[in-house]
């Protein structure tokens, strides 16, 4: 062994090793209605006191281009903006596709994924949103596109050339970017599958994680059900990083669950989460910090039992419930 091969050795035994990064934390906050600034700045107060660190902001590009050409993005700049000052993480959804919806302008309704139009025009919106998108780590395409492309196989083909015409466009405007496409994860999702096309180019795999019974809709698997599930993504997934946009649970027994599980939900959650790699894992952000108030998620008398278990869900995955008293899984949250 030569002297400079020696050297080399001795200095890096005398470095203490760095630390791998750890995910970043994010919870939802809902209003139903807007806020006053106090209680605004009081809830992102709170949220952030207990390690939160990633925000998640929202765009829809029919919104964002009311006419064409004219755009409408000052917003969240803004938002953008000021939370990567705060020291905050941004993940920025743009969901071409949402569940059942599509969304993009009026006058491209009609247009293929893959016309040279629609994606000229997006490539357009992407340069709009250039000051938001620097200050942006993330940026989801599409959320729940499974659902949405199940039963559309041309338009999944076609989606699937403008989404990696997306990615070269973004890897050449804003490098630091990580690009997806926000899918269930494979063990809840309708169609795995699509799902596993739509990622087939992504370079950063995006997941909803609610894990319910596959045959029973809305009825949760046992908290422990995350480790196993998380390992095999992280294995699926070869190298490419992985992150959670949206994680609930319910406390509901007609989901399966109680106050204790979800609690022991979430303390399962942030005790993988501490001991993971932020290079591996970027983020998990849980739905929500409280439950909706009551009328929000009631259904009429005499709805099936999916449409009740689903209603269910909504109105109790919150850390608090609607009133803002604490369930156990806040307090597990906060530790």
């Amino acid at each position: 062994m030569n002297l400079a091969r020696i050297l080399a050795l001795l200095v890096a035994a005398a470095l203490p090793a760095r630390e791998a990064p750890r995910p970043l934390l994010g919870l939802a906050i809902e209003f139903e209605k807007p806020p006053t600034a106090e209680a605004e700045r009081l809830a992102y107060t709170e949220v952030r006191e207990t390690g939160v660190n990633l925000f998640a902001l929202a765009i829809s590009w029919s919104e964002a281009e009311p006419t064409p050409g004219k755009y409408n993005v000052a917003g969240v700049t803004r938002a953008a903006r000021i939370l990567r000052q705060s020291g905050a993480t941004v993940h920025l959804d743009l969901p071409l596709v949402s569940g059942q919806s599509r969304d993009v302008p009026k006058d491209l309704a009609e247009t293929a994924f893959d016309d040279p139009k629609l994606s000229l025009r997006l490539g357009h919106l992407l340069d709009a949103l250039g000051p938001a998108l620097a200050d942006t780590a993330t940026i989801s395409l599409g959320y729940e596109a499974d659902a949405y492309f199940a039963d559309k196989p041309e338009e999944l083909k076609a989606f699937r050339r403008l989404f990696e015409g997306a990615v070269e466009f973004l890897h050449k405007t804003a490098p630091h970017l990580g690009a997806g496409i926000t899918t269930a994860a494979p063990g809840e999702s309708v169609a795995p599958e699509v799902a596993a096309q739509l990622h087939q180019k992504s370079p950063v795999l995006f997941y909803v994680y609610t894990p319910f019974v596959r045959d029973k809709p809305f009825v949760h698997r046992g908290p422990d059900a995350l480790e196993s599930d998380w390992k095999k993504l992280l294995d699926a997934a070869r190298g490419r990083p992985i992150a959670f946009p949206e994680v609930g649970f319910s406390s509901a027994a007609e989901n399966g669950s109680s106050l204790q599980m979800q609690a022991d939900f979430v303390r399962r959650l942030r005790r993988f989460l501490a001991s993971s790699d932020g290079r591996k894992i970027l983020f998990a952000r849980y739905v929500g910090w409280r439950d909706p108030p009551p009328e929000v998620t009631r259904v009429a008398p005499g709805a099936s039992d999916v449409v009740r278990r689903r209603a269910s869900f909504f109105a109790n995955r919150g850390l608090k419930t609607s009133n803002g008293e604490p369930k156990p899984a806040w307090k597990e949250w906060t530790k």
